[in-house]
């Protein structure tokens, strides 16, 4: 049986002609996106994470191809409820996590994209007149498309969360979700500079990057170092 990711993969990517899609990602690009275990992953998670990593790639592409203003309005209404989840992930590892190091990481999670959603609703009104609801709506119906495979990814991983039991193993399970979250908003945010018209949003698209990749790799090296099983 399909997950729910492959579902939604295929439904964008079939009808596409890009098949070849749903195969397990080359050699290249599993060292490219190392939260992918390996080229051969036999999981359907390994997996799984390999096709949402295509996927984001794809809609980054996407964006990047929209005018500055129809970028910027797609780009902004995914990325506020993209932002959103991960507050909801990391409220989830100060009730029921146990790491301190990996809690004061979930406070910054929230802090910080808590302040990005209301500067990215902010802009929305104030260079749109728009709010997230109706940004989404404008959405070309293809970029809508390559974002759903991301978002079904969200729904399942926060579900999943939160049936996992208080402790060490809440913590393994938070970061195990939260690597390629992070990564998604990564991939994503790359297709803002050169192509925004406002420069505060290339700036914000950039910190996005640089400050999600770098919790990336901490994270890596905490479960590397915690789990090493």
């Amino acid at each position: 049986m399909l997950s729910p990711v492959r579902r939604a993969m295929a439904a964008v990517l079939v009808p596409a002609g890009l098949a070849a899609a749903l195969l397990p990602a080359s050699p290249a690009l599993a060292a490219t996106h190392r939260s992918v275990l390996s080229a051969r992953a036999t999981t359907e998670k390994d997996q799984d994470e390999t096709l949402l990593l295509q996927s984001a790639r794809a809609y980054a592409t996407a964006l990047g191809n929209l005018p500055g203003p129809a970028l910027e309005q797609a780009f902004l209404a995914g990325m506020i409820p993209h932002h959103a989840a991960a507050v909801a992930m990391a409220r989830q590892e100060l009730a029921r996590g146990s790491r301190p190091e990996l809690k004061a990481m979930a406070r910054n999670i929230i802090s910080t994209q808590s302040k990005e959603i209301s500067r990215m609703t902010g802009w929305l009104h104030t260079w749109y007149a728009l709010t997230p609801e109706s940004a989404r709506v404008r959405v070309p119906h293809t970029v809508q498309q390559l974002g759903t495979p991301i978002t079904t990814w969200m729904d399942t991983a926060t579900a999943q969360l939160s049936t996992v039991p208080p402790g060490a193993r809440f913590d393994q399970a938070f970061m195990q979700a939260m690597i390629p979250h992070h990564e998604t908003a990564a991939i994503a945010s790359t297709a803002v500079p050169g192509h925004a018209t406002h420069e505060a949003l290339t700036t914000l698209a950039q910190q996005v990057v640089a400050a999600q990749n770098a919790q990336v790799e901490q994270m890596r090296t905490w479960l590397h170092d915690w789990y090493p099983s």
